[in-house]
């Protein structure tokens, strides 16, 4: 009997503790924190411009997924025409032209941000990056991406005013490297307010991973927003700006290897028309761009200026160290007539673009050009939106050809989901 009783009573105190540790941890601010978070039950998920969005129920964790799929309809080519031999091609097309899905949120803290891309058309992972966006005045970049360098190549093609490019991409672009970047916005509340972008990379495009010299690409951009704001990486005025936004930008990139153009593809190392992909080192690219961009009131005006020269080091060249300079303008023009004539649809945008290279300014007769005009449809603003585009596309041949021309229709859907 006394054995039953001493357990009873060590029963009753084990019973006691156990109710007053576990009303202690209870009322701790640490499960007080926890018990103020979602229930595991509710489901963090939502849709909007990025897709589907889910959120972890601590608020640590955010993805946010989309797919795009671009349709296009070309005549009667669809590359940029390099010579008067492209300008006779007869390759009408339906095609997907883009196939993509987007990744993107943070982790672990709310400035830690990822961001990836994958591209099914060719296929290739066309970014994989971290950002480290804790202040405004300086977020870190790592990974693969866009080179912050100008707007007509860092704007998403899905965010683009005409269906495709200018004729300059190919030739002045940087695209996307393999690298770091530092960026950031500095005196906000000033007239001076300005933006700016400066980057290390290895400088062989995506395509490969290693470096096959000891050479890296260098990069910078400074950009001047005096009327406050800026103009954000995103073509038309779809946000009808009630006051004016003026962004203007100059940049400078330098990089050495055996390209002397980039792509987003696997064979990312490309040669320009009339040179061939070098051995390791072999050319020197310099290259610097100016930019201006303003938007109002359904008005958006772009420009942009791109000056490049290649030098090309081979031991054994006729003539090495010889200079290739080159240069290539555009300019162009959208409106959304609404905002003049309400009987017109909102969602109406129509646009117009010259733009021309010279491709070796100590070479005569051998300019092209681009005269284009776009009529926009947006559903969605550019989630989804159905495009028109007919160009006007001149070649010089430096021999004895003379001056060719013909025109390009493009149809396109492009939408994002």
């Amino acid at each position: 009997m006394q054995l039953k009783r001493l357990f009873f009573l060590l029963s009753l105190s084990l019973v006691g503790l156990t109710n007053a540790f576990t009303t202690d941890w209870l009322s701790s601010p640490v499960l007080a924190q926890e018990e103020q978070r979602p229930s595991p039950n509710v489901l963090p998920v939502s849709y909007g411009d990025q897709g589907f969005k889910f959120t972890s129920p601590d608020g640590l964790f955010s993805l946010a997924i989309q797919n795009r799929i671009q349709f296009r309809y070309a005549n009667p080519f669809d590359r940029d025409p390099r010579s008067v031999e492209d300008l006779e091609r007869e390759q009408t097309a339906f095609m997907i032209r883009r196939g993509r899905t987007k990744m993107k949120g943070h982790a672990y803290w709310p400035w830690l941000k990822y961001y990836f891309q994958y591209d099914w058309t060719d296929p290739i992972l066309r970014d994989l990056n971290l950002t480290l966006d804790k202040y405004p005045w300086a977020n870190l970049w790592v990974g693969r991406g866009k080179v912050v360098y100008n707007d007509e190549r860092v704007t998403s093609s899905g965010k683009q005013q005409f269906v495709n490019r200018s004729i300059l991409n190919d030739i002045f672009t940087v695209d996307r490297q393999q690298g770091l970047q530092l960026t950031g916005r500095l005196f906000e509340e000033e007239w001076y307010h300005f933006n700016y972008a400066t980057g290390i990379f290895t400088g062989k495009g995506v395509g490969e991973r290693d470096n096959d010299d000891n050479a890296l690409m260098y990069s910078g951009r400074l950009q001047w927003n005096p009327l406050g704001g800026g103009v954000d990486f995103s073509q038309s005025d779809l946000e009808l700006h009630e006051s004016p936004a003026l962004s203007l930008a100059v940049a400078a990139a330098s990089n050495q290897s055996r390209c002397t153009a980039f792509a987003t593809a696997l064979e990312s190392c490309r040669s320009l028309p009339g040179f061939e992909i070098g051995e390791p080192g072999q050319y020197r690219l310099n290259q610097m761009m100016q930019e201006t961009r303003f938007k109002w009131h359904g008005l958006s005006v772009k420009q942009e200026w791109h000056g490049k020269e290649v030098i090309d080091n081979k031991k054994e060249a006729t003539a090495p160290g010889r200079t290739t300079p080159m240069m290539g303008n555009l300019v162009q023009i959208g409106y959304f007539p609404h905002a003049a004539w309400a009987a017109l649809p909102k969602e109406l945008e129509l646009a117009a673009r010259y733009a021309f290279v010279d491709p070796d300014l100590n070479r005569a007769s051998d300019l092209q050009q681009e005269f284009s005009g776009v009529i926009n449809y947006f559903f969605h603003g550019h989630n989804n939106k159905l495009s028109l585009q007919l160009s006007h596309l001149t070649v010089e041949d430096p021999g004895t050809r003379g001056t060719s021309a013909a025109q390009r229709l493009w149809l396109q859907w492009d939408i994002s989901f």
